[in-house]
C-alpha cells in the first residue's frame, strides 16, 4: 500500500511539475558527441547529405545549440514526450535542446540534509519536494564528463588532449574522452585519495583519465541515462513507470526541464 501510496504521489509531481517552483539547476552544456565533428563542420558536413544526423551527433559543432544552452518554451517538456523532436526537429533541436537531450543543465543538491532524507525514503516518498531540493541525492543529475569552453571541438581536433593535458582535459573532458562510456568518477578511489590533486597537476595526462573526480574534471548535470528514454517517453512510460522513469529519464521525462526553467541561477 505505500508503495502504491508513494507512486501515486510521484504520477501527481510528473502533471504538476511545470507549475512548481525549483532552484537546483542552471543552464547546461551543448556538447559534441565526436571527436571529428570539428572537422566536419569546417568541411561544410552540417548543411550537407548528412545535416540530419549531425545535427543531434554534433549539435555544438553544427550551430544547433549554443555550448550554453537552455529550453526556450514552457510548453518543450510537453511536446517531446509527444515525440516532436524527432516529427518537428528542425523547431525543437534548437528551441529546446534540454527537452530533445542535446543540452544537460548542472544542478546540485540545495540541503545539506539531502543524503539522510533520500536514505531514510523522502524521494518517493515527498517528490514535490526532494526532486526540487535534491536531485542528485534522488538520482537524477550525476556526474558527467562534460566541456565548458567553446573551443573545445576545434582544440581537440588539433590534438591539445595530448599536447596541453593540464587544461585539456579538464576543460575539454567530453571531446578528450576521459570517461569513455562511463560515468565520471575514480576508477580506484583508494589509489586517487592518496594520489590527491597535486599528482593530478604533476601527471595529468594519466591521472586525470584515472581519478576524474578526485581531479575535479566532472560535471553534475541533468540528462537520460539510456539511448531508448525518448521513445519510452513518447510511449507514456513517464507516467505509467515513474519510479524508474524519473532517475532513468529526467530529460525526456521534463525534469531537467523543469529543474532548468525554475532554477536561481543568481544564487548558485
Amino acid at each position: 500500500m505505500r508503495w502504491e501510496r508513494n507512486m501515486a504521489r510521484v504520477g501527481r509531481y510528473l502533471i504538476g511539475l511545470v507549475s512548481l517552483v525549483g532552484y537546483a539547476a542552471a543552464d547546461g552544456y551543448c556538447n559534441d558527441h565526436d571527436v571529428s565533428c570539428a572537422l566536419w563542420a569546417k568541411n561544410g558536413e552540417c548543411s550537407g547529405a548528412n545535416a540530419d544526423h549531425l545535427a543531434t551527433l554534433c549539435p555544438h559543432s553544427c550551430a544547433t545549440c549554443e555550448l550554453q544552452c537552455k529550453d526556450t518554451n514552457d510548453a518543450c517538456a510537453d511536446w517531446a514526450k509527444k515525440g516532436d523532436c524527432k516529427s518537428n526537429a528542425g523547431f525543437m533541436l534548437k528551441a529546446c535542446p534540454t527537452s530533445c537531450g542535446l543540452c544537460a543543465p548542472s544542478c546540485q543538491d540545495v540541503e545539506t540534509d539531502c543524503p539522510g532524507w533520500t536514505a531514510a525514503g523522502a524521494c518517493g516518498d515527498n517528490p514535490e519536494f526532494m526532486l526540487k531540493h535534491c536531485p542528485v541525492s534522488c538520482g537524477v543529475c550525476r556526474d558527467e564528463c562534460k566541456d565548458t569552453h567553446n573551443d573545445c571541438p576545434g582544440w581537440g581536433a588539433d590534438g591539445a588532449c595530448h599536447k596541453n593535458p593540464g587544461f585539456v582535459l579538464k576543460t575539454c573532458a567530453k571531446t578528450c574522452d576521459v570517461c569513455g562510456e562511463t560515468v565520471c568518477d575514480d576508477k580506484n578511489a583508494t589509489q586517487c585519495a592518496i594520489w590527491g590533486e597535486a599528482e593530478c597537476a604533476n601527471n595529468p595526462a594519466a591521472v586525470m583519465r584515472d581519478c576524474p573526480k578526485t581531479c575535479g574534471v566532472c560535471q553534475t548535470v541533468c540528462q537520460d541515462k539510456e539511448k531508448a528514454c525518448s521513445d519510452w517517453a513518447s510511449k507514456g512510460e513517464c507516467e505509467s513507470n515513474p519510479k524508474s522513469m524519473l532517475s532513468l529519464c529526467p530529460q525526456s521525462c521534463g525534469i531537467c526541464h523543469a529543474l532548468e526553467k525554475f532554477g536561481n541561477k543568481d544564487e548558485m
